[in-house]
Order: structure tokens, then C-alpha cells, then sequence
């Protein structure tokens, strides 16, 4: 019976790390209490600062030109910061992973993480309590990347925040909320081509990648990815993952407006999307089919 008790113990504990884990990730969206403070926010001024590195500026500048549209914005080096010591400001910026692939001299995190970020103050070093809200990138960024990874980063932070300030109620969207119903539509999944990069996709045995997505599924190379994102092509949905020193975040979002399909964490060296991830994309499709959100 100790025995009994001792075991059934260690199994409570264990699922209470992992709902903690998942519910820490889920910062991704943003650290918002309120729905006031998500109002107020639109009237921050939003400075995006640019590093000395000309494809990454080039590619910030166009992402944010043509996605965000969540509170007004203007464009500062690094170096010019001095200017917006006082005043209403917030910041967008780059912060990498310390086991990232990526030669840019860019801002790290206190919270380890490969993501764009919105802070209340600029540094170089992210501190937990300034960051407003990420967007995980994937972890190897070079030159002709960043366009497609600053496309994803920006939309997605700026999706968060247009569906967490029509949310009911006077709270923010809890983490938890979210990563059980995230808001967007997942009606999208029932008709389009599930794209997954070479070499990322892990099945066991004769299992059966369109039938266990219950669609469409196809390896490619990673340029065919980034070319849906680059056209916004609204024929697909694609996997990515973004590793960091706790967990490795797996995302399927669509290519066109990077919409958030499914998110779930594992542990750092479990990467790759499997047959649990397909199942539960099929499960949502099942839940639509039935009239569910």
C-alpha cells in the first residue's frame, strides 16, 4: 500500500511539471495581465531596433512594414537608443539561443530563447521581467534566412495580440487558456498541404504520415518552406521548431499569416514532428467535423 501511495505520488508530480513546463513555454504570446494594459499597449510607441547586420535589418524593416499592425512604429539602430530613455516606447528586437547557429551580433536572453522579441526597456541582455511577448525562430539562421524567420516572428506576435484584446472578460488570455484553444482558425487544417522539412518528420514501423494527418503531408527541402512563407501561400501548413536549454517548442502554423495550428513541447533533444503530432492535428480536424471549434 506505501508502496501504492509513493508511486501514485510521483505520478501527480510528474504531470504537474509537465502542465508548468507547457504553461512556461506558452510565454511565447506574451506576458499581458490585463486587458487594460493590452489597450494601453496600443498606444506605445513601438521602436524597432536594427543591428549592424544588413539582412537582418532589411528583413526586420519589410516584416514590419507589411505585418504589424498592432501599435504605431519607427526604425533605430542599435547605437541611437539614447533617444528613447523617456517616454512611451517598447522594443522589437532579435534575441538568440546559447546553442543557436547564428553569426549576427544580436541580443541573448536571460530565459534562454531563439525568438523576436517586445521588451519594455532595450538590452542586449533580455531580463524576464521586461519581455512583453516572442515569437520563436528556428535555430539556424544565416544570411538568406532571416527574411522568412522575421516574417514568422513578427506575425505571429502580432496575431497574439489582436486576439488577446477581443478576448471576453477583463483578464488577459491565461497561458493555459491558450494552449488548449489558441484563437485562430483552425478550419484552415481541413483543406491544406501539410509541408514538413527534410529529415524532421520520425515515424515508427509502417506508420502512415496522410493517414495519421488524415491529409496531405510532404518532406521538402527547406527552401520550398521558405518560399511559401515568402509568398504567403495560402495552399499550406508547415512544422518548425525552436530549441533552447529546457525544451524543444514544435509549431505548425500556415504559411499564409503564420496562424498557430497546433503547438507542444518536449524535451530539447526530441525535435522532430512524430506521429503524436500528426494525431493530434487529425484529432482538431475530427473536433471541426463536428462542429467544434
Amino acid at each position: 500500500m506505501m508502496n501504492q501511495s509513493i508511486n501514485f505520488m510521483k505520478k501527480i508530480i510528474f504531470l504537474f511539471a509537465l502542465i508548468i513546463c507547457g504553461i512556461q513555454s506558452f510565454a511565447q504570446f506574451g506576458n499581458f495581465k490585463k486587458k487594460d494594459e493590452l489597450e494601453k499597449f496600443k498606444d506605445t510607441r513601438l521602436v524597432v531596433v536594427l543591428f549592424p547586420d544588413s539582412a537582418y535589418t532589411a528583413s526586420v524593416i519589410a516584416a514590419v512594414e507589411r505585418y504589424w499592425t498592432y501599435t504605431g512604429y519607427e526604425f533605430a539602430e542599435d547605437t541611437a537608443l539614447y533617444r528613447y530613455k523617456k517616454g512611451d516606447y517598447a522594443f522589437l528586437y532579435f534575441s538568440k539561443s546559447k546553442g543557436s547557429k547564428i553569426k549576427a551580433k544580436v541580443a541573448n536572453s536571460e530565459e534562454d530563447m531563439n525568438a523576436m522579441v517586445i521588451t519594455r526597456k532595450f538590452s542586449r541582455r533580455v531580463i524576464p521581467e521586461n519581455l512583453l511577448a516572442y515569437g520563436f525562430c528556428g535555430n539556424r539562421i544565416d544570411t538568406n534566412d532571416w527574411e522568412t524567420e522575421i516574417t514568422r516572428a513578427v506575425q505571429l506576435m502580432n496575431n497574439y495580440l489582436n486576439y488577446a484584446v477581443q478576448a471576453s472578460g477583463t483578464s488577459a488570455p491565461s497561458a493555459s487558456s491558450l494552449m488548449n484553444n489558441y484563437p485562430s482558425d483552425k478550419s484552415q487544417l481541413l483543406d491544406k498541404k501539410l509541408i514538413i522539412e527534410d529529415k524532421q518528420l520520425e515515424l515508427k514501423g509502417k506508420e502512415d504520415a496522410p493517414t495519421l494527418y488524415d491529409g496531405d503531408v510532404e518532406e521538402v527541402d527547406i527552401a520550398e518552406i521558405q518560399k511559401a512563407i515568402k509568398w504567403q501561400d495560402n495552399s499550406y501548413i508547415y512544422y518548425y521548431y525552436s530549441k533552447d536549454e529546457k525544451n524543444c517548442n514544435k509549431l505548425f502554423i500556415s504559411a499564409a499569416n503564420s496562424e498557430l495550428m497546433y503547438f507542444t513541447t518536449e524535451s530539447p533533444e526530441k525535435c522532430k514532428c512524430t506521429s503524436n503530432d500528426l494525431k493530434a492535428l487529425k484529432n482538431i480536424k475530427v473536433k471541426l467535423n463536428k462542429g467544434g471549434r
